[in-house]
């Protein structure tokens, strides 16, 4: 075990840590810097040629466009449903359905604010100030906002944080016992995880409330939040079992029903009679065909024969040479950012802005794009040079080197990690999600950023045969991770006018708890695998 070589081949990782944490820049920047690192100690300490690195990140670059043109595609239109006010009038009348504090924190937070995040809303960009309306304190406002994006991390976006690092980890060589295809990967991965939830579901719920009313209105509201935390990660556990709808819209029907759910609790347990102020009438139904136009599509091309043909369309067309015999497949039709596109422009047209609010939207969204775009584009190129260190161009194909088996950087973390822990590796395996979510400001980040490293170490430990449980345990430290991410909370204060003081106080309100939640999700990983 070479602790220098550990030391230097995590670097790139660590930089971006120090980045973040020390000197409170932000996600784009650090990525900058943790690539130029990467690409330095690749080069010239562990035996990569230049080309092949260029290569790594240009083919990290291409497979990032899964999630990094969804989130540019979904920033417009959640831009363009607030600026003509139809992102206001939803709220409005999610608003009017919920009474008290903290109904509105499990019905919004834990059911609307899954559903927002599966749609790929940035909920701690949009809620606080909803929040804030609301009588919420800046804090809790916040804090609601942030952790509201955290029990279904992993089905946000449309579940790219699961879909998109299996086709990673297939392109890093990575191949579970037991996986025949693609689907078969996605949906063992996706059980897996939802597997893990329900326990990290409840323990959001009861974390909201306590962050909002505190100890108090938990122990006041235990039941309600019992049920939602149970009905969102069980009605995505059922999903999963028995597969019954695309893997792509979980996060959408399991966050519906929690919402349901949770109405339903508290107008049985009232009193009196309730007559709600909110009426879904035609100006509502207008302000939600984006979404509801959404998920129809999503629904439609992830019918499994319908996506088979709109993979095809483009056919060799789309197909792009990176380097020697590597090739990436740009999957146009059959990606989800396409359809988003589309949501968006036929949204113009629904939403009819005005020539002043569209020139707005575009003003804003072109200033706002380039930061996530670069962010996800260059962490996902480390994860690729890492994975490809050591590794050299001979007779037109990309081969491992003489040198591969002592200086690629993820056999050296993975083996050293492994050394370190040993038997007891499954235990951590949450914590490097939290670790590479934290760092990377996302849970794909992180998935694709370990997904080598985590398999190469379970390897070496506990079997492969083992992996998908390690990985799956790895995405929910991720989705946790959420959280406390800097970013996320930084985001969420700057929409209400606050700053430094109180994303102190929620980063210590959360911190210990989050670390809690990957214990225990480490403990029950190590349960299922030696019990």
């Amino acid at each position: 075990m070479n602790l220098f070589d550990f030391f230097l081949a995590i670097s790139p990782i660590f930089f971006v840590l120090i980045g973040i944490l020390v000197f409170n820049r932000s996600g784009s920047f650090v990525s900058v810097v943790g690539w130029l690192f990467a690409v330095l100690v690749a080069t010239y300490y562990f035996k990569t040629p230049l080309n092949v690195v260029l290569g790594a990140t240009l083919t990290g670059v291409v497979k990032a466009f899964g999630i990094s043109l969804a989130v540019i595609f979904t920033m417009f239109l959640i831009f363009l449903m607030k600026e003509t006010g139809a992102l206001k009038q939803i709220i409005e009348y999610v608003k009017g359905i919920a009474r008290n504090k903290e109904e509105q924190t499990l019905f919004i937070g834990m059911g609307f604010g899954s559903l927002s995040t599966a749609l790929g809303m940035v909920t701690p960009a949009m809620f606080p100030p909803i929040f804030l309306l609301l009588g919420f304190t800046p804090i809790a406002a916040i804090g609601v906002s942030v952790l509201c994006y955290a029990p279904m991390t992993s089905f946000s976006l449309f579940t790219i944080p699961l879909t998109l690092p299996v086709k990673v980890a297939l392109a890093f060589g990575i191949k579970p016992e037991g996986i025949t295809d693609i689907n078969n990967f996605i949906w063992d991965y996706t059980l897996k995880v939802t597997i893990l939830l329900p326990v990290i579901s409840v323990m959001f719920a009861f974390l909201m409330l306590k962050v909002v009313s505190g100890k108090e209105a938990a122990k006041k509201h235990w039941i309600a939040a019992l049920i939602a935390g149970l009905v969102l990660s069980g009605s995505a556990l059922v999903i999963s079992i028995f597969r019954i709808l695309p893997v792509e819209i979980i996060g959408i029907v399991s966050g519906l029903i929690t919402m349901l759910a949770v109405y339903i609790v508290y107008r049985k347990n009232s009193n009196k009679e309730i007559v709600t102020k909110s009426v879904f009438n035609k100006k509502v139904f207008k302000s939600c065909m984006p979404f509801i136009l959404l998920i129809i599509t999503s629904l439609i091309v992830n019918i499994p024969f319908i996506k088979m043909k709109l993979e095809n369309i483009l056919g060799q067309t789309e197909v792009v040479r990176i380097i020697a015999d590597k090739t990436e497949d740009l999957n146009i039709f059959g990606n989800v950012w396409f359809w988003i596109m589309v949501v968006s422009i036929f949204s113009i047209f629904m939403l009819k802005p005005t020539t002043t609010q569209l020139n707005n939207i575009f003003k804003l969204w072109m200033k706002r794009i380039w930061g996530p775009f670069l962010a996800y584009s260059l962490f996902f190129a480390v994860a690729f040079i890492m994975a490809w260190s050591a590794m050299e161009v001979m007779d037109g194909r990309l081969v491992q080197s003489r040198y591969f088996g002592q200086y690629n950087m993820d056999i050296i973390i993975g083996s050293t990690l492994a050394d370190i822990f040993g038997s007891a590796y499954p235990f951590t395996a949450p914590f490097l999600g939290l670790f590479g979510a934290f760092v990377g400001g996302s849970e794909t980040a992180s998935n694709v950023l370990f997904a080598k490293i985590q398999w190469e170490a379970t390897h070496a430990t506990v079997g492969s045969n083992i992996f998908m449980w390690i990985y799956a345990a790895h995405a929910v430290g991720g989705g946790i991770a959420s959280a406390i991410t800097p970013s996320k909370i930084t985001n969420a204060a700057a929409t209400i006018g606050v700053g430094g003081k109180e994303e102190a106080q929620f980063i210590k309100a959360v911190l210990v708890p989050a670390l809690i939640m990957c214990a225990i999700t480490g403990a029950m990983l190590m349960a299922i695998i030696y019990l």
